[in-house]
């Protein structure tokens, strides 16, 4: 039978010689031969499928001593694979929640270094509007993400062509919140929808007439890592500007969520309701 001798046999398993010693020192995975001439070790290919097994136990975040037992128990193949899935859908969200970080940071120094320019605010009357949508608490972002996501996907396949106007979020609560969000989802409606549209996990969006709003402070974004950010930041300055004041929900309407090649390609109006402060602070 042909063996290979520690190097060789890295260069196969893709790991380190070190590696190889270690494991070999602490007797969890041995060479198939030693020389007793030489003291040269000697592996099989035939070893691979258990050092695979090994690599992947430790890949899950398993101490040594965890794997030994696992090994000596006889893990098999299905049940390393399950391990390995549930690891690796962990590590599928923590790389979500890393990148939404990662646009949050790029979005705040985009705003400081904004945060001088010319205010593009247009002050309008929102009138009475058919909204198709559902009631939420959103428990985290990633879970509005995935209903946004089914909505998106699933209510255009119900409901005939020119009904739907742009996504709809409305965002209810006196402070911002990462977690408990009372929101609504939707679509607004071009023309009116008679019954509710029911999806396949029985997600139920009815249709409501949303009231109409008469002075709506707006502010129009395209691309960037996080719009909402920056537009949030030229509607405040506008109302600090004009001794104005936040006066209900505020919503995020959505003509674009960028989900092709370009994952900054979002378009997205904020719009919050605002009323005149009637006791604007005095300068100082």
């Amino acid at each position: 039978m042909i063996m290979f001798r520690v190097g060789a046999f890295s260069k196969i398993a893709r790991v380190s010689k070190r590696l190889l010693h270690h494991y070999d020192h602490i007797g969890l995975f041995q060479p198939c031969h030693v020389a007793e001439d030489t003291g040269y070790r000697f592996y099989s290919v035939n070893q691979l499928p258990e050092l695979n097994r090994i690599l992947a136990l430790r890949d899950l975040g398993l101490s040594l001593e965890q794997i030994t037992q696992l090994v000596q128990k006889g893990v098999s193949n299905e049940e390393i694979r399950g391990m390995l899935l549930m690891r690796k859908a962990e590590v599928e969200q923590d790389l979500l929640a890393s990148q939404r970080r990662l646009r949050g940071i790029e979005a705040r120094l985009q705003h400081n270094e904004t945060a001088e320019a010319p205010l593009d605010i247009v002050v309008k009357a929102i009138p009475e509007q058919g909204f198709l949508a559902t009631s939420a608490r959103l428990a985290t972002l990633e879970d509005g993400l995935r209903l946004t996501t089914e909505i998106v996907t699933e209510v255009p396949r119900q409901v005939g062509a020119g009904v739907l106007g742009p996504f709809l979020c409305i965002v209810h609560g006196d402070a911002f919140r990462l977690e408990d969000n009372a929101v609504e989802l939707g679509f607004v409606l071009n023309k009116a929808v008679a019954a509710p549209v029911v999806l396949g996990d029985g997600l139920v969006l009815q249709p409501k007439t949303l009231a109409a709003v008469p002075t709506m402070a707006t502010s129009y974004q395209s691309g960037g890592p996080d719009p909402i950010i920056a537009a949030f930041g030229q509607i405040a300055r506008w109302i600090e500007a004009n001794h104005y004041c936040m006066a209900g929900p505020y919503r995020e309407l959505f003509f674009d969520f960028g989900l092709g090649a370009d994952p900054n390609g979002i378009v997205v109006e904020l719009q919050v309701p605002v009323a005149k402060n009637e006791s604007p602070p005095r300068q100082s």
